[in-house]
């Protein structure tokens, strides 16, 4: 499933899966009724596994690229808002940049949709996915490493935006 809890109880999550051709079109009933789109992934499980981790760490990082930006323009006496709507309006016009900045701005931590300690979750898999078929993740020890200082001050159980707050405490606007 993709999408934070609140896209899968309304039926609008995306759904990775994989495997052989007749077991995918047996439950394509199921996932028609369950979410909006089935992306099939191929034969093998674990591509559907690959794709989920992937999302989930291409997500982590823009989150963490959001908490970079929002901490520099701060920096520059820049309220957070003028450079979300900048954000928003032109490059990065979609829902993660819409929903996660939103959340970075207004410094909702509180509304969870996934869990700092689930991020960290998705970013040890990243990592280890990557390990395991050679692919260098850089920016994946950075998502975690923010991830890791949240957790260790006490935001573990805020939603995973929560680590442009960290960002915050290292840039020293927080």
């Amino acid at each position: 499933m993709l999408g934070r809890p609140d896209l899968v109880t309304s039926g609008l999550a995306g759904i990775v899966a994989s495997g052989p051709p007749e077991a995918l079109a047996h439950c394509k009933p199921l996932f028609d009724a369950i979410g909006r789109r089935t992306f099939t992934a191929g034969v093998d499980p674990e591509a559907a596994t690959a794709i989920k981790i992937a999302n989930n760490f291409v997500l982590g990082c823009a989150i963490e690229a959001m908490g970079e930006g929002m901490s520099l323009v701060q920096k520059y006496g820049v309220e957070t808002g003028v450079f979300y709507d900048v954000m928003t309006d032109g490059l990065f016009n979609c829902s993660a940049y819409k929903v996660y900045g939103k959340i970075i701005v207004d410094q909702s931590y509180a509304k969870v949709g996934q869990m700092a300690t689930l991020g960290l979750k998705d970013a040890d898999l990243a990592l280890c996915a990557g390990g395991l078929a050679g692919v260098p993740l850089p920016s994946g020890n950075v998502w975690r490493d923010r991830l890791v200082g949240a957790i260790a001050h006490g935001d573990g159980d805020k939603d995973w935006a929560v680590m442009a707050k960290e960002q915050a405490r290292a840039s020293g606007v927080d």
